[in-house]
């Protein structure tokens, strides 16, 4: 398994919607806010807030105010289920993927399979238990509430 910056970015930009949903009393969280606490491009955040958009993750409010906010609760959003959005497969090797399954030539014989099989199902069961939610605890434990807006979003 590959995590590109985009599922790094993506997920980090949903623990600053989480952590900071609450705090702004539901508002719209801009996309600058977002990039300028965790140093992103502004317009590649954008394009991954787009397609979190487009599946669900995310709302977005256009005009003054305007910005992103959560779809659903953070319970409800698992890591798996970003990283599959923004990065296709989990699997380490394609002969075991069930999201974006590849053949092999050598599958059928092959006594790597059951490796790649066995840390698939490690990966799956460590990515999809864990929601956006305790990730945003985690670093606030961590952190000791450092994710809060500093820009009036609070």
């Amino acid at each position: 398994m590959n995590v590109s910056t985009k599922s790094e970015y993506g997920l980090r930009a949903l623990i600053y919607l989480a952590a900071n949903n609450a705090e702004s009393g539901g508002a719209a969280i801009p996309a600058r806010e977002i990039a300028e606490k965790w140093s992103v491009p502004v317009k590649y955040l954008e394009q991954i807030l787009k397609t979190l958009k487009e599946t669900g993750i995310v709302t977005s409010q256009v005009g003054i105010g305007g910005g992103y906010r959560l779809a659903r609760p953070a319970t409800l959003i698992t890591t798996g289920e970003v990283i599959r959005i923004l990065d296709g497969r989990i699997s380490p090797m394609g002969c075991v993927s069930s999201y974006d399954y590849e053949p092999c030539e050598f599958e059928n014989a092959c006594g790597l399979k059951m490796l790649w099989a066995r840390a698939r199902a490690a990966l799956v069961g460590v990515l999809d238990q864990t929601t956006i939610a305790d990730l945003c605890i985690e670093a606030d434990r961590q952190r000791g509430g450092g994710l809060k807006s500093s820009s009036g979003h609070q």
